[in-house]
């Protein structure tokens, strides 16, 4: 789902995330799973996992109730909008989300409550539609309100019958029609989202097999530059979000339960695959492990936006995986083809393992290419430079430094190491302690005076330990030496309450990592 965004610097965005953690901005956004008691959350289908499949509970049903609630202009917080940075606005849910959310736990609902979820997740109403082979649009036409022009509704049904059929013909899944309004197509409403926060959304409808929905889907009804900027024009936003939000209802035809993460990290990444010009979605990067990559890849919960931002993974991977059907790569389209019957990391295991590879070493490899992304992906000279987790300057003398990293599941930090006043004649030796080597990795990268990168992988011995020297340890010739720890731990107990994979704890999770650097001659 895409809610409204304003571009910000770097420093924004540190004060803005710093505010929000004292005044919980962000506290509303999203169902917070990652706070729900295990009883509740674990009670909710996810990923396709059907061995924790349990009935959900009715106060699991009635926070999903009410987080939706907040999506609807009439049942929410109206007054002065505030927005925040990425696609939420302060106080108000991510209502693809959302509404998914309540979807999956109507059923525990009764009475008034079963009511309002009804009425919550009904289709907007509309005077006319336009339609195409497969899709059609409603709206009611004129000016103001809800309205929008014939002109606009045409160019609506034009722009998602595209999106269908670029995703149609890259092998994805047709998303699943009513069989009512408009049967065998997909219904898009128009209505004006400005006024609610969102640029659009999309809600599973009527259950069709164990895991996928029909899905409709609502975008702005004009998306004029008076209300959403000039950042794009009212055409750009349409396409980028036309393709974002119909990809949820194409994700609605494989699992309407997936790990959110996956579901809003690859709707991020293909806005820039169907329309490459438009850029919209780089804005998010600063939130994704590309700038904060101590969150680990598969967090869902309610304050990081980094379901957003980490599309840069599924973007490692299709550049990485280059091989396209359609017009689209096709390693995405192999992890939603195995995501109805598990949960988002191990759909990505088995989509890597059929390639002949493991997450392992292309998490490994994500790592070490987030240290140069202007050297690593097509388009990494407009992303935000690589960060780090520690810095350390070595004089010219013998010395041996050390420090260490304790890391959670799918998240990685480096150690930079940094010549200061070197001559000739120094070496640099690295040491490696690699806490539990079969989930966990190390790699070094040394970045040369001349541009040039040397990227090491190292192989730890039976006991984790693993060693590299870097010859001609100079100022003249080295600018910094990477030491970067990645943790690839993905295999999970389900259905423990938190907001990872499957509602699950990581097994193992945590992992501590030690090195040492030794300057000699």
């Amino acid at each position: 789902m895409r809610n409204i965004a304003r571009r910000i610097t770097r420093t924004q965005r540190s004060f803005v995330l710093i505010a929000g953690m004292v005044v919980a901005t962000f506290a509303a956004t999203m169902p917070a799973t990652g706070s729900t008691p295990a009883s509740s959350v674990s009670s909710m289908r996810t990923g396709g996992d059907t061995s924790i499949e349990q009935p959900v509970t009715e106060k699991a049903a009635r926070k999903a109730l009410a987080e939706a609630k907040k999506i609807k202009r009439n049942q929410s917080v109206r007054g002065v909008r505030q927005f925040v940075p990425g696609r939420h606005v302060a106080g108000r849910p991510d209502a693809t989300i959302a509404l998914t959310d309540l979807w999956n736990a109507k059923d525990a609902l009764d009475g008034s409550n079963k009511a309002a979820a009804r009425e919550l997740l009904a289709r907007p109403r509309a005077a006319t539609q336009t339609c195409s082979d497969v899709v059609c649009v409603h709206y009611t036409p004129g000016k103001g309100g809800d309205k929008a022009s014939v002109t606009y509704a045409t160019q609506v049904r034009d722009v998602v019958t595209k999106v269908h059929n670029i995703y149609v013909k890259a092998g994805y899944r047709k998303p699943a029609a009513d069989k009512t309004v408009t049967p065998g197509k997909v219904d898009i409403y128009l209505e004006n989202l400005y006024d609610e926060g969102y640029y659009g959304y999309c809600a599973p409808e009527t259950k069709v097999s164990k895991t996928a929905a029909t899905a409709y889907c609502v975008l702005d009804n004009d998306y004029a530059s008076s209300e959403y900027g000039t950042v794009n024009t009212p055409t750009e936003n349409l396409r980028v979000t036309a393709a974002h939000e119909y990809f949820h209802a194409v994700q609605f035809a494989y699992d309407a339960g997936e790990d959110r993460w996956m579901m809003e990290s690859t709707a991020t990444w293909v806005e820039d695959e169907v329309y490459d010009s438009i850029n919209d979605n780089r804005q998010y990067l600063a939130y994704g492990q590309l700038e904060d990559q101590r969150k680990p890849l598969d967090n869902s919960s309610a304050s990081n936006l980094g379901i957003y931002g980490n599309w840069i993974f599924f973007r490692y991977l299709s550049e990485r995986f280059a091989r396209e059907r359609g017009d689209l790569p096709e390693v995405v389209l192999s992890v939603w083809n195995r995501a109805p019957s598990t949960y988002s990391t191990t759909a990505i295991r088995q989509a890597l393992a059929a390639r002949g590879t493991t997450l392992k070493l292309q998490y490994t490899r994500f790592a070490a290419a987030n240290l140069a992304p202007s050297k690593t992906y097509s388009e990494g000279g407009a992303y935000y430079p690589p960060v780090y987790d520690g810095r350390t300057a070595l004089p010219a003398k013998r010395q041996t430094v050390d420090g260490q990293f304790t890391l959670k599941h799918l998240t990685y930090a480096s150690q930079r190491l940094v010549p200061k006043n070197v001559g000739r004649g120094w070496k640099l030796r690295v040491k490696v302690d690699v806490a539990r080597p079969s989930a966990n990795a190390a790699v070094v990268s040394v970045f040369r005076t001349d541009g040039t990168r040397g990227v090491y992988y190292l192989k730890p011995n039976s006991q984790g330990i693993a060693t590299k020297t870097i010859e001609g340890f100079s100022s003249k010739r080295i600018r910094k030496v990477e030491v970067t720890f990645a943790n690839a731990s993905s295999n999970f107990k389900c259905g423990q309450g938190t907001a990872y994979s499957c509602h699950g704890i990581a097994s193992p999770d945590k992992a501590t990592h030690r090195w040492w650097a030794k300057t000699y001659r």
